[in-house]
């Protein structure tokens, strides 16, 4: 899809990027993260929950492999070309229009019409969708890891840092694209 696409996603929902992301850009290696940082996981939890969350068959499977199951108190959109048996709190999308229908749908049926939906990767998902993206919440991790995963190339100057909470290692930031 290209950007003009992608900017033509029509929802009345604020659409949320979230990831973690190395200072050189690593946000993965070998289907998982390359840190295990306690605090950023419970952000993400706390972030997220009560949500549908987009994301990609790689990242899907790779919570699954870590949890047993998709994303508790969450509706994953997972958005593949590949027919997966999925469990009820999961759904099958075959493209990014189909992929925030079924959000919409779970936002309103499952979680009290929440007004938003988050993107949560991989790579190829954070690019198709970043140009649609109302909203990004970033952990930056002050390190640079080896990994084979990177988040795509973004317009910072098209978002205004709207707040920054700076920890050990790392810092939470909030970013709202400007209008």
């Amino acid at each position: 899809m290209s950007e003009n696409e992608a900017t033509r996603l029509e929802t009345d929902r604020e659409l949320v990027g979230i990831v973690a992301v190395a200072e050189n850009g690593v946000i993965g290696k070998d289907g998982d993260m390359p840190w295990h940082i306690p605090d950023d996981l419970q952000h993400f939890k706390e972030t997220t929950m009560g949500h549908p969350i987009i994301m990609g068959r790689v990242t899907y499977e790779g919570i699954l492999e870590a949890l047993g199951e998709p994303l508790p108190g969450r509706t994953t959109i997972v958005l593949t070309g590949r027919d997966l048996e999925t469990p009820e709190n999961a759904v099958i999308a075959g493209d990014l229009e189909d992929a925030l229908e079924k959000a919409e749908r779970a936002a309103r049926e499952r979680h009290g019409d929440t007004d938003r939906i988050f993107v949560a990767g991989g790579a190829t998902v954070y690019d198709q969708f970043l140009p649609a993206l109302d909203r990004l919440i970033v952990t930056e991790i002050a390190d640079d890891p080896d990994g084979d995963t990177r988040f795509p190339d973004w317009d910072r100057e098209a978002f205004d840092e709207v707040s920054r909470d700076d920890r050990d290692g790392f810092a939470f930031l909030e970013y709202s694209r400007l209008e």
